[in-house]
Formats: structure tokens, C-alpha cells, sequence
């Protein structure tokens, strides 16, 4: 797995341990380390707080593992940027989840149909005068 210079990376902080690679469901899919792993560093495209309230990256690439994934994380904890800042820094993930979209759905229905019965009860008391 070759890095992808247009992206940011991060790599071990440990040379010679390993780190765990998450798809989206929090189960193991493969490791980060030196040989006979993939690699020590992956690219990331951004950092996000997902379980147990910690931090992870992104992976740019989930495909490749031992397991299919449609995203990858790694642990932030164990892991740093390759090259700090440079060229490119990590940004934060923007929540794309199926909760989050469920909490969009739902404030917009809540005001609308709050507009309606406020619409309704307006009409009525206009139709009793």
C-alpha cells in the first residue's frame, strides 16, 4: 500500500507494534505495522470522535484489507500525522451518519408540521369571528 502524496497520512506511533484497522461496524479488518503487515502508515482523509467517545482517522482507501469495508478507521491514540501539517492538514470529519441525517429529517418535519397546526388553529379562529 503505497501512500498517496496529494492526501494526508499518519503512521504508528509505536515502529514496531502494530495498530488495529476498524471498518464501520468497529470490526478488525486488518493491521498497520512493519513487515509482514500492509504498512506502518495509511492516508487519511479526516478525524472524527466515533466509539468509546475517542478519536480516529479516516482511512482515504478501505479497500485492500482483509475483510470488505465501505470505510476504515484507526485509532488516533495510536497513531499520529506522518509530516504535521503538511502539506495538508487532517481535517475533522463532517457527521454524515444515519442519525444525523435522521435528526435533519425529523427537526425539518417537526417544523413543518408545527407550521401546519399553526396555520390550522390561525384559520379557525378566523373562520369562528
Amino acid at each position: 500500500m503505497g501512500l498517496d502524496a496529494n492526501y494526508p497520512a499518519v503512521t504508528m506511533n509505536d515502529p514496531n507494534g502494530h495498530v488495529a484497522v476498524y471498518n464501520q461496524d468497529h470490526v478488525v479488518i486488518g493491521t498497520l505495522g512493519p513487515t509482514p503487515y500492509e504498512s506502518p502508515s495509511v492516508n487519511v482523509t479526516c478525524r472524527l470522535k466515533k466509539w468509546d467517545d475517542a478519536y480516529w482517522y479516516r482511512l482515504l482507501n478501505p479497500n485492500g484489507w482483509s475483510f470488505p469495508a465501505t470505510s476504515a478507521y484507526v485509532s488516533a491514540d495510536e497513531t499520529h500525522e506522518l509530516n504535521p501539517g503538511q502539506p495538508y492538514p487532517i481535517p475533522e470529519c463532517s457527521d454524515s451518519s444515519c442519525l444525523s441525517t435522521a435528526r435533519r429529517f425529523a427537526g425539518l418535519a417537526l417544523a413543518a408540521l408545527g407550521a401546519v397546526t399553526g396555520a390550522g388553529a390561525l384559520w379557525r379562529r378566523r373562520r369562528r369571528k
